[in-house]
């Protein structure tokens, strides 16, 4: 099924739900990842996505061999036609992780916030999707705008952090549009997706924390975690499996460009709550000036995106109605035609 019938079929309650269940999962994400890297000095990003994909791994092969889902054994193939999202989606992780060391939660979402306009770009050039209208188009550049008057800013500026940073929003809009490109053209699920992706992008953590000697900084940085690390550790481990579920449920059903505005939604929270978390961020002019240009961008998005499916569903209703009328148009000229033939056989 191509993405445009997808579109046709799926009501707006559905993909709202899928949208909102992706923004929970991701809002309190970031905070953790802050947490664990910063509050408790654990900065060992290749370890921490290694730990989740062997946690994905394990509970989805636990759920197939169970019967509680019905998918095949990991394949090269699958692997192979599946590499170019993982690939992008090791680089978002790993680049998220470093840059959120370095920055602040505020200049870290006002730094994603630029997700969108990439995700735009690629959903053009990539997807071969037509081009958005005027008002969307208008609503990702103050988007954008908004998100670098907000670096501007920034009182600490970490020239390495905001590098990573730049580098990860790019590789967040790639493995985004890779993954709806997967669900439109090889049609994979959500599950087999995550599936596939745990199994192409655990050998890559696995390798990179072993050539930066992770193992022995993590054995001896564990010896001086308080207990409570073990219990965020673990909720860490679970909810990036969540995160990851939701997002590419999120970019399947949705897609890409929906993907990256839900959390630019997301992050004007985050950034407001960031102000006065993990101590806290000195106010600036740029930074209320920047957040009030992404709220404002954010909500012309959403009303142009509403007001552009109310159409799409009209012209639906309009073309089916049409379609109705039409079969039963011909159903009455057969039935026209038989009447006659049953007359011409008795008046024979």
């Amino acid at each position: 099924m191509s993405r445009q019938d997808k579109d046709k079929v799926l009501p707006n309650s559905k993909v709202l739900s899928v949208a909102f269940f992706y923004f929970i999962c991701s809002i309190s994400m970031n905070f953790l990842n802050k947490a664990i890297v910063s509050s408790y000095e654990f900065n060992y990003p290749f370890t921490i996505m290694a730990c989740q994909m062997v946690f994905t791994i394990i509970l989805l092969d636990s759920l197939r061999i169970s019967g509680f889902l019905k998918m095949h054994w990991f394949s090269l193939q699958d692997g192979i036609e599946f590499l170019p999202a993982s690939l992008t989606f090791a680089l978002h992780s790993t680049l998220s992780l470093i840059a959120l060391h370095g920055m602040n939660i505020p200049m870290y979402g006002a730094m994603k916030r630029c997700c969108p306009l990439v995700s735009l770009i690629l959903s053009v050039t990539l997807l071969k999707k037509p081009r958005p209208s005027a008002l969307l188009s208008s609503s990702i550049g103050i988007i954008t705008l908004g998100a670098v008057l907000a670096a501007l800013g920034d009182l600490q500026f970490d020239q390495y952090a905001y590098s990573m940073g730049a580098l990860s929003v790019f590789a967040q809009a790639s493995y985004l549009t890779l993954v709806q490109k997967s669900s439109e053209f090889n049609h994979k699920n959500t599950l087999e997706m995550i599936y596939i992706n745990a199994y192409n992008t655990l050998p890559v953590f696995l390798t990179m924390a072993l050539v930066l000697g992770e193992p022995s900084k993590v054995a001896n940085s564990l010896l001086h975690e308080v207990a409570s690390f073990y219990y965020v550790f673990l909720l860490l481990v679970v909810s990036g499996s969540v995160l990851t579920y939701s997002q590419f449920l999120c970019a399947a059903v949705c897609s890409a460009l929906t993907t990256s505005m839900v959390g630019h939604c997301k992050s004007v929270i985050q950034t407001v709550l960031g102000f006065y978390t993990f101590g806290g961020v000195k106010f600036h002019p740029l930074n209320i000036a920047g957040l009030v240009m992404n709220i404002l961008g954010g909500v012309v998005y959403a009303y142009v995106k509403q007001m552009e499916g109310r159409r799409r569903e009209r012209r639906m209703s309009k073309v089916e109605s049409g379609s109705r009328k039409e079969s039963r148009t011909k159903s009455d000229v057969i039935l026209c035609i038989e009447d006659e033939n049953r007359n011409r056989t008795r008046d024979i």
